[in-house]
Formats: structure tokens, sequence, C-alpha cells
């Protein structure tokens, strides 16, 4: 990991649907090498020995708790996509632990509501519809959809080896309600990374539709796609660290 600075914040990064913690790697490696500690959970139901379909919203939060537990002080919480809503509710659940969210192309849900609330008609037709073919009701990502909405600022070369790295999405947290009473009355500061090629949702669903959910977010604009933790890792990991508010140092890489 590297010598880790006793002033720079844990980065606890939180992957999105189809993904697993290896997704972070690149920009794991980024912020060590400046000093910055990571961890990079895999939530439950998306590990290659625990695939199931059959998880929940909870599930998920356990798995993130879980490794919070394992650092004192406060972290940076940075939730991507779906992993907007597992931040919120750790938040929720240990507000003291965390020293800021950043929500990097993702989902600010309300009290009550599912992230599937915030999708669009033909993403959620696309889910039911998968979901039904799927013995355990979880959802595959398909190549064309991946290349032309989530990854479609990468070269093809670049694509096709992130491609096999996704994992079977499980349907049922999609559609959780999720209670969220406190979070609005957290007061821990929070920010927001937009990026401008983003085509996985509508134009507006992140940015401001998600983002505007937040008091005073700290907004970070980046030209790059829906998975620039892939395809662009520098120019992620240095917005994660203005993001945070954390001091930058000399040896993160310039873009």
């Amino acid at each position: 990991m590297g010598h880790v600075d006793e002033h720079q914040p844990t980065f606890l990064l939180v992957h999105g649907s189809w993904h697993d913690g290896s997704c972070w790697s690149a920009v794991a490696e980024r912020l060590n090498d400046a000093d910055f500690p990571t961890l990079t959970p895999t939530l439950a139901g998306h590990n290659a020995h625990d695939r199931s379909g059959r998880v929940t919203h909870d599930d998920y939060v356990s798995s993130v708790l879980e490794a919070l537990d394992t650092v004192l002080d406060p972290v940076v919480l940075v939730g991507h996509s779906f992993g907007g809503s597992v931040i919120s509710r750790v938040a929720e659940l240990r507000p003291e632990r965390c020293r800021s969210l950043v929500y990097y192309s993702a989902f600010v849900p309300r009290d009550g509501e599912r992230v599937a609330d915030s999708l669009c008609e033909p993403m959620l037709a696309f889910l039911e519809e998968a979901a039904t073919g799927s013995p355990d009701r979880s959802i595959t990502l398909p190549y064309a959809l991946f290349r032309s909405a989530f990854a479609n600022t990468g070269a093809d070369t670049m694509v096709e080896a992130i491609y096999p790295r996704l994992v079977p999405e499980p349907q049922g947290p999609i559609f959780e309600r999720l209670s969220l009473p406190r979070f609005e009355r957290l007061g821990i500061p929070t920010a927001c990374i937009t990026c401008r090629q983003d085509l996985a949702l509508p134009p507006g669903t992140f940015h401001p539709g998600q983002s505007g959910r937040l008091s005073a977010p700290r907004l970070i604009e980046i030209d790059d796609d829906h998975e620039v933790l892939f395809t662009a890792p520098d120019r992620l990991a240095r917005a994660l660290v203005a993001a945070s508010g954390a001091r930058e140092p000399a040896n993160l890489t310039r873009l």
C-alpha cells in the first residue's frame, strides 16, 4: 500500500451494479501511490465464491460495515452508481465514522424510495426481462449495452478487456424500499462527481437529478463515461481527492 501519511484519510470505495471490489484496483493503486489508504469491499452476492441473486440491500450494507470496522479514523465513503444507495445507509448507521460522502455518478435515494424509482422506463423494462430469464433473477448486462452506454468513451480493446470482469447483478435490492429517515439531517459533508459523457441513464439523471438531493454538495465535473474507474483511473483518483476536500499531495498524478 505504500507509506501512509497519518493526515491523509482512508477512501472506502463502494462499487456499483455489475461490478465487484476489484473494479477499483487501478484507482486504488493511484490513491495508494499518493499515500491515501483504500478499502475496496465486494458487496454480498457479487463475489465469485458468493454469487447469488438472493441477497438484500441489508446484505450490501453489512459488507461495507465489515470493511469500515477495520479502520479507526473516519473515512471518505465513496459510492459509484448503485453504491450511492449503500453509502447513504451506511452513513445513517455510522455517521461518526464518515468524514465525507462522495457520490460518483450515483443514486441518492430518499427515505422510503427504491433505486428503481429513479430509473427510466427502458431500463426498468430491461431489468425485468433479464431477471425473468434467470433462475435466481440475477441480471447480466449485455455487451452491446455496456459498450454503447456505460463504457462509451473507451477504446474497443479496453472495453473488450473490461467486459469479462462484470458480474451478474441481483435484482432484489434495486426494488427494495430503503429506510433513510435521518439522512438529510446527518450534517456529513457531501460531494458529487459527474461525468459529462455518461450515457448509462438519460442526461440529468445523476446531475442535477440525484446530486440536487444533497445539501450544498461539492461538485466535480470530469470528461468521461460511467466507467471512468476503468477508462481513466488517473482522472478519477484526482477527482476523488478534490471531492473529499483532502489535501492533494504533490505525488498525485497530474492530468
